[in-house]
């Protein structure tokens, strides 16, 4: 049974990390809906904050659930620059698929949207995996002489 798990580990990071990266979703668009339609705030400045919780929890529950990454002190701060950039260039990515497939292509934007969100997903998926969370091995000890 242990196997089958340490065959499937990369596909349980990756169920993970979609269950995750939904969580997110979910937690940015309450806020955003939330502070717009409750509280009165400006939908850019609602989305912004949305944003910014949402990038909080999907680094948090990745690192410490999804990629069981144990680093600590600068390594996080590293981390939480590299997941930056990993967030960033996704959301360009999408938006540019997006873009592409509807004006371009002439899909429907609730497709392009999809097809860009699953895309993407890879992308972040990928460079979180190998990139951001990388689990580094400490060197080899040299044998003695």
């Amino acid at each position: 049974m242990a196997d089958y798990f340490r065959q499937y580990h990369f596909l349980k990071q990756f169920v993970k990390f979609c269950i995750v990266g939904g969580t997110s979703a979910l937690i940015n668009f309450v806020i955003y809906y939330s502070f717009t339609q409750f509280f009165s705030v400006w939908y850019i400045y609602s989305a912004i904050w949305g944003f910014c919780f949402s990038a909080i929890f999907n680094f948090t529950v990745n690192k410490l659930w999804t990629f069981r990454n144990k680093e600590r002190g600068r390594q996080v701060v590293n981390q939480l620059v590299k997941f930056s950039v990993v967030i960033f260039s996704g959301l360009i990515f999408n938006t540019a698929i997006i873009y592409g497939l509807t004006e371009l292509v002439g899909i429907h934007w609730l497709l392009s949207w999809v097809f860009a969100t699953g895309l993407v997903t890879f992308w972040n998926f990928s460079f979180n995996r190998f990139w951001t969370f990388r689990h580094h091995q400490p060197p080899a000890e040299l044998p003695p002489e």
